[in-house]
């Protein structure tokens, strides 16, 4: 069965297919005049609904159109230099009309229908966030910060002293995985039975595989965020890693610390080499997932998606790497 085939390229788009709208939030917001914010206010809402709260209050923290200084702060924000640079770069880089990467989304949001239709998918917007977060996710929205994708060695990134590492995928042919993966971890919010590292490992595991699924195409440089160096080091060292994790007991460890290191983005995974990728214990996660996969091929990726209980996919995994 389709369903069953995780990362399946010839997933049937065919009656779920269509073009999503993108809207670009970040040219209305910018055609304001700083001297008639609260005229243009009621525009902004009726377009955009509950998003535009959200930008003013999560994604620039200039709090909501309720304060008396809101108009001051807004007009603010629209005349700051850095702020006017950036959008002129982003118009530059994207322009003003269809997207580059409109087709992948459109895509990955066909496949998630036919894998999960009842699922209510998002609408997609564009924004300037001040170089905030990269991605915006809430119910019903995920909004993408162009300033955060102006490529590498940006002058911005440069003046904000964004690490290296983070720099590498701030381009913008990695947005598509960004925002797929966003969906992912959205709708699929991690509620593990026991809370440690193997859970968080698995359940990162879980995430790709469904980003596989989504964006088959897409090299796993741009999915993992990873050189190719990085993703041939971890395959080099696949078995070394875990055989590490075991003989310290390290797997089912509860200390944040300990999570974070194997998880989180970074330069590079602390327990291991500074060769290794950051984060790496999300990429071993996904192999025990694969393993999963290949050894109980009659479950489906709904099943996957649903299952809770990590022990249980640890342990029919047979991972040996």
């Amino acid at each position: 069965m389709l369903a069953a085939s995780c990362g399946n390229k010839g997933i049937d788009i065919s009656g779920t297919y269509k073009d999503i709208e993108i809207q670009r939030f970040e040219q209305d917001l910018f055609a304001i005049s700083p001297d008639s914010v609260w005229q243009c206010v009621p525009q902004m809402e009726a377009k955009y609904g509950r998003f535009f709260e959200l930008y003013n209050q999560r994604v620039i923290c200039i709090g909501g159109i309720n304060q008396l200084d809101y108009d001051r702060k807004l007009a603010s924000f629209l005349t700051d230099p850095d702020i006017r640079g950036s959008y002129r770069v982003v118009c530059r880089v994207f322009g003003t009309g269809r997207l580059t990467f409109e087709r992948d989304l459109s895509e990955a949001w066909a496949r998630m229908k036919v894998l999960f239709p009842n699922i209510e998918l998002p609408k997609v917007y564009t924004h300037i966030s001040g170089f905030n977060q990269n991605i915006v996710a809430d119910s019903g929205v995920i909004s993408i910060s162009l300033d955060k994708y102006l490529g590498v060695n940006n002058k911005y990134y440069q003046m904000l002293r964004t690490p290296v590492y983070l720099q590498r995928n701030m381009h913008p042919q990695k947005i598509a995985t960004d925002v797929v993966l966003a969906l992912c971890l959205t709708e699929f919010e991690y509620a593990p039975k026991d809370d440690n590292l193997i859970s968080q490992m698995l359940y990162y595991g879980k995430i790709h595989v469904l980003l596989d699924a989504l964006l088959p195409n897409a090299p796993d440089t741009l999915r993992w965020g990873y050189t190719q160096q990085q993703l041939d080091w971890c395959r080099r060292n696949e078995q070394p890693m875990w055989l590490s994790m075991v003989e310290k007991d390290a797997l089912f460890s509860t200390s944040i610390k300990e999570i974070n290191r194997m998880v989180a983005p970074a330069p590079f995974t602390a327990s291991f080499s500074q060769k290794s990728p950051g984060g790496v214990g999300q990429w071993i996660g996904y192999r025990i997932v694969k393993s999963y996969l290949k050894h109980n091929p009659k479950v489906t990726i709904q099943e996957l998606m649903r299952e809770n209980d990590y022990q249980i996919v640890l342990n029919a995994s047979r991972y040996k790497p």
